[in-house]
């Protein structure tokens, strides 16, 4: 280089071939990203808010949580928040039930799907009668706006296997809507089962059949199987579900490899979560991707080991998903004790300064196993 120097050479560089510069100093920095991704091991837990099957969606860059608080059944909670840490609570996400509902039946799982320019709100109500629970369809254009339900029977309800419910739209790598969902089963039938089914672009009509994606058939799973969330990712497809009894700190959170969105799927030799840092039963839990297109896992667990009821409540915890090619892992080394604020911060706030910051920086408690 003579007199200039290494340091002097890659400048005259960067004068000739300024696009170039550009490129690279881009790719690096989606590389970092990347890389500081998949390194988190801190978590975020939320006490104050109890939803036992929470389901996140992120979409122009806010994350929303929806769930069913079981102190308030009737109602399906809503919530906002652009760094996972700090949430807003937003207005209940349904207007009211439909007429086929058992009044005070009580509501929930739920899950947000995006189609286009509108939203639909999956979620689960009694029928009225029948004493099954079944998965219903709401819609909104707008997700300042409560979601609408004019149907007159519910959207997925298989009477043959105990009913359906845990609703949870995704996508597939081609585009494709589905909708997936757990069936507790019934005495002398097949038992619990996690289910998918193609839905119309517009994810108002389920298309084809449903295709059972798993049934349990390791013991840890202790018979049963719920809460089904899939995820397509460089053309592998991750079934995240919970399994064992979900009281006395026993339910666990497992992963499945499946061969298409219609399964079928092979569970994984042990559960990817079983407690540690997030808690203790740790289950109900969703896969989501936030504004920077990182894994996350939402996910219900207890403060304390409960004692054969909800006692204590449960809090929402947001944990870092490491997806690998034939397996996803979470590991959790730190929690951040995140917050909720009233409802006077709401959404028409976030243009004022708020990004979507990483969630793995501030202070950490580390908690105890």
């Amino acid at each position: 280089m003579g007199e200039k120097g290494l340091a002097g050479g890659l400048m005259d560089y960067a004068r000739r071939q300024p696009a170039v510069v550009i490129i690279v100093m881009v790719l690096v920095g989606l590389y970092a990203s990347k890389a500081g991704s998949a390194a988190s091991t801190r978590a975020i837990a939320v006490a104050d808010v109890d939803f036992p099957a929470p389901s996140l969606l992120t979409h122009d860059r806010t994350t929303y949580v929806v769930g069913v608080d079981p102190r308030a059944p009737t109602r399906i909670g809503l919530l906002s928040s652009r760094d996972r840490r700090s949430w807003t609570v937003q207005p209940d996400a349904l207007a009211a039930p439909p007429p086929w509902a058992e009044p005070g039946g009580g509501l929930g799982p739920a899950a947000i799907g995006a189609f286009g320019d509108s939203f639909v709100l999956y979620y689960t109500a009694q029928v009225r009668g029948l004493g099954l629970r079944c998965v219903s369809a709401a819609t909104t254009k707008d997700l300042e706006e409560p979601f609408v339900d004019t149907s007159l029977a519910p959207f997925v309800c298989q009477t043959g296997d105990g009913g359906s419910t845990s609703p949870s739209p995704f996508v597939d790598a081609a585009g494709r809507h589905y909708l997936a969902w757990s069936s507790p089963g019934r005495p002398g039938g097949p038992g619990p089962a996690l289910w998918a089914q193609r839905l119309r672009s517009d994810g108002l009509v389920l298309t084809g059949e449903p295709a059972v994606l798993l049934r349990p058939g390791r013991d840890w799973q202790q018979k049963r199987v719920a809460g089904p969330s899939m995820i397509t990712d460089d053309g592998n497809y991750h079934l995240i579900y919970s399994a064992a009894p979900d009281l006395n700190g026993r339910q666990v959170v497992g992963d499945a490899m499946c061969v298409s969105p219609l399964g079928p799927c092979t569970a994984a030799d042990k559960p990817i979560l079983t407690g540690g840092k997030v808690g203790f039963g740790p289950g109900g839990a969703h896969a989501f991707t936030d504004a920077r297109d990182r894994w996350w896992l939402g996910l219900h667990s207890w403060d304390a080991a409960p004692g054969g009821a909800y006692q204590p409540a449960g809090r929402f915890v947001v944990a870092p998903l490491k997806l690998h090619d034939d397996h996803v892992s979470v590991q959790v080394k730190s929690l951040t004790q995140g917050q909720v604020r009233p409802p006077e911060h709401s959404r028409h706030n976030k243009d004022n300064g708020d990004s979507d910051s990483d969630a793995d920086g501030g202070s950490g408690n580390d908690g105890g196993e």
